[in-house]
């Protein structure tokens, strides 16, 4: 064991900084592993509806950031629009962690820092709703293509519930003590926003939470929450994919050599039947073609062609076999078709599997059930994806995700997350979303 540290060995700054970072991770040991307890649920439901804000203000920024939307990478006004609103309620505010993301620090006190997030980014979508407010607006994406774009995801919902939720905190910080930070994360939708967040050092610049909590609306009835431990959300892997065709080894006659786009096309046709077939139909996973390209202007004959692969799994070894079923496949069939070389494969993870810490959702759920009654319900598992968890790997962070409702109705069909005609209606979602993260939050720091 090596000897404590002493003032008289080191300079008083030097000896002053460790003893302050010693103290901060002692302190954020000691409230990680308290052990959770369960509060009064009528002393929460009390101080929500006590200090709930006027949610006319979020429902004017709502209505604002859906016609004003920004495809992913280039979120600049949406995120000083947030981080604006988070200065006047009195956080500390850091910019352009990641690119464009915001994460507000509200310190009132000791306790457990809890995390809580929502996403900036919209999608290029034309939307086709009627709504008043609703998108026209093109844009260049960050790949130079000019494209409509829409929050047909809902994130302009979930920003509007977290900056409640975070308004809602603030007027009633005598009632709670600890650390809330608000973090608001660029480029959901293509999954690589919370990476490039860590890695940008979002850690150095606000504290390493206790807990994360995140929620999303969806087209469950509006006022819904719902909410479960394990496994909500799928991991997905991206993998892209080169089939080659000409020129060919001892021929001079490229045109005459395999042509990949029938090849290509075949494989990918036969590919999720072929991985279920040796998996077992019992098994999680889906084999999807998301994208394809072949052929140059000008060319009589096809040397690659290229294409992108989307698995989705929830077990952590069927996703490895899945893999490498895939892999199998597309070699031996391209191996029968006698290319001339070898397709090249390129993996990335595009989302983690989501899963909620028991302990965590366990206390959650009863807050839920107690204040919202029959509109708390079980959560479902979906073919979504999400980057969430990333924010907390790293830190082995636990963590809650959950889904609020949007919908008007629940009969015939709904427009979900994605479509050109998704569109929350503002109440009661934007109150649910509102009330259910100030309840998740104060559920671990109410006094």
């Amino acid at each position: 064991m090596a000897n404590p540290v002493t003032s008289s060995e080191y300079p008083s700054e030097v000896y002053g900084l460790v003893t302050k970072l010693a103290l901060e991770v002692t302190f954020r040991n000691y409230w990680c592993f308290l052990p959770l307890t369960s509060p009064d649920p009528s002393l929460l439901a009390t101080i929500v509806k006590d200090f709930r804000p006027n949610l006319t203000e979020y429902e004017d920024f709502y209505r604002h950031v859906h016609q004003n939307p920004e495809v992913s990478g280039l979120e600049l006004e949406t995120s000083d629009l947030v981080a604006s609103h988070l200065r006047r309620l009195g956080f500390d505010v850091h910019i352009n962690i990641g690119g464009h993301g915001v994460a507000g620090v509200l310190k009132n006190g000791p306790g457990r820092t809890i995390l809580i997030r929502a996403e900036l980014d919209a999608l290029p979508i034309l939307e086709q709703t009627d709504l008043p407010y609703k998108s026209t607006k093109r844009m260049i994406d960050r790949y130079g293509n000019e494209r409509p774009v829409m929050h047909a995801c809902g994130h302009d919902m979930n920003m509007a519930a977290l900056l409640g939720a975070s308004a809602l905190l603030k007027s009633a910080r005598e009632r709670w003590s600890g650390t809330l930070i608000t973090l608001f994360q660029p480029d959901e939708e293509e999954t690589g926003g919370a990476q490039a967040m860590v890695d940008d050092g979002l850690y150095s610049k606000i504290p390493i939470p206790d807990i994360m909590l995140g929620q999303h609306v969806v087209p469950l009835k509006s006022g819904q929450v719902a909410v479960k431990s394990g496994e909500v959300l799928v991991a997905a892997e991206s993998i892209h994919v080169r089939i080659i065709g000409g020129p060919c080894e001892g021929s001079i006659n490229p045109q005459l050599c395999v042509d990949p786009i029938p090849l290509s096309m075949r494989i990918i046709a036969e590919l999720e039947d072929f991985v279920h077939q040796e998996l077992g139909h019992k098994n999680d996973v889906t084999v999807a073609c998301w994208g394809f390209h072949a052929g140059l202007p000008g060319n009589d004959y096809v040397a690659f062609a290229d294409f992108l692969l989307d698995v989705k799994t929830i077990d952590p070894e069927i996703r490895l076999r899945a893999l490498d079923l895939v892999e199998r496949k597309i070699r031996d069939d391209c191996r029968a078709a006698k290319t001339p070389k070898d397709p090249v494969f390129n993996y990335s993870v595009r989302a983690p599997l989501t899963k909620n810490d028991p302990d965590v959702t366990a206390q959650i759920q009863a807050i839920f059930s107690s204040y919202f009654g029959s509109d708390s319900v079980p959560m479902e598992l979906t073919r979504a994806c999400e980057d969430f968890s990333i924010l907390g790997a790293k830190h082995d962070i636990p963590y809650t995700y959950w889904n609020f409702g949007g919908s008007a109705t629940t009969k015939g069909e709904i427009a979900t997350n994605h479509s050109p005609f998704f569109a929350p209606q503002c109440e009661p979602t934007l109150q649910a979303g509102t009330d259910a993260m100030a309840l998740a939050i104060l559920s671990f720091l109410a006094i």
